[in-house]
């Protein structure tokens, strides 16, 4: 394997990496102020937001924030990671912490084509929790304003919208337990979804529902299909990027429990069982080279642990931490 293809194998276990880290800063603390539980509308009761999501989405991401906040290690990890992303002086900034009030989150980048890289604030986020739309819009404009930037308010609909007059990109529309943020043409198809104007009973499509249920019931579900040639538009059109055993990878999807221990589950589905026995040997290849790496020998260890078995085209990744071993993970993600 060349030294570029292995930068390659990396850096996409980075990037998967830095993405659970921005999925953990959103994981809520344990506290639940009881005043709040009224601010849900009852229309966030009927509607969770995984249905809102549009049908047709590359990435679909969907956490249970409170199911996480309730578990032993999930207070652990929000605790961590909202003292790593400065918890304390968004709280201070909106006078509430909005983190606190989350229930449900869910997640999706509409598309993974070549268009939708020209347009990167094609994303969507929606969150119901235990909030106002009062309180979301205050947030958001002292949030802007801290930063230098130019909140202009609107109404949409039944939303009130935030957004930075001096940015190209990037909106926030809340109503009372409801909140979008997103960016470009995608955020107005949210917006026709949450308000009922457009049809969400195929909210996700086949490919993703059919991974999410071989996931099974989880805090955090995630799902990706890439679409073909994916590994191309990622590593360029030359040969050497067909021959990777990753061009075979056609979908991933993840699941995380966090109780007692924190459980991870990954699927790998891959075009043929050849390829999926090629990925198999990529792993066992990267394994054997964790020692080269600057990795923490706890980590290293923790590494060696994860567990891979193959049935077909499809690999499963397993591995299970317990309180001691998941402070090294978050020293290394998050610092000391």
């Amino acid at each position: 394997m060349s030294a570029t293809e292995r930068n390659i194998h990396l850096g996409l276990l980075g990037a998967s990496l830095a993405l659970a880290v921005w999925v953990f800063c959103a994981l809520p603390h344990s506290g639940e102020p009881a005043t709040q539980r009224a601010s849900r509308s009852p229309a966030t009761d009927e509607r969770s937001p995984l249905s809102i999501i549009p049908p047709g989405s590359a990435l679909l991401l969907s956490v249970d924030l409170r199911g996480f906040a309730r578990s032993p290690l999930g207070a652990l990890i929000a605790e961590r990671l909202g003292r790593s992303a400065g918890t304390s002086k968004l709280v201070k900034s909106c006078g509430f912490d909005p983190l606190a009030r989350l229930d449900q989150l869910a997640l999706a980048v509409p598309s993974a084509d070549i268009a939708a890289q020209e347009h990167a604030e094609d994303f969507g986020i929606v969150a119901s929790g235990r909030f106002s739309a009062t309180e979301i819009t205050r947030c958001a404009t002292a949030a802007i304003t801290a930063r230098g930037g130019e909140a202009i308010q609107t109404r949409l609909g039944s939303f009130d919208s935030v957004r930075d007059r001096k940015a190209s990109s990037g909106e926030i529309a809340s109503k009372d337990g409801l909140v979008v943020v997103s960016g470009g043409s995608y955020f107005r198809e949210l917006l026709d979804s949450a308000e009922g104007h457009a049809d969400t009973r195929e909210a996700r499509d086949a490919r993703h529902a059919e991974l999410r249920r071989a996931l099974g019931t989880g805090a955090l579900l995630a799902t990706w299909s890439p679409g073909e040639g994916w590994f191309e538009r990622v590593a360029g059109s030359d040969g050497n990027a067909r021959l990777s055993p990753l061009s075979a990878l056609q979908t991933v999807a993840a699941r995380v429990n966090v109780g007692q221990t924190a459980q991870l589950l990954v699927l790998l589905d891959c075009a043929d069982s050849d390829g999926a026995t090629r990925i198999s040997s990529l792993l066992s290849e990267l394994r054997s080279s964790l020692n080269a790496l600057p990795l923490d020998p706890a980590l290293a260890q923790i590494a060696t642990r994860i567990a891979v078995s193959q049935s077909g085209a499809r690999l499963k990744l397993g591995l299970e931490l317990n309180r001691a071993e998941l402070s090294p993970v978050l020293d290394a993600l998050l610092g000391p």
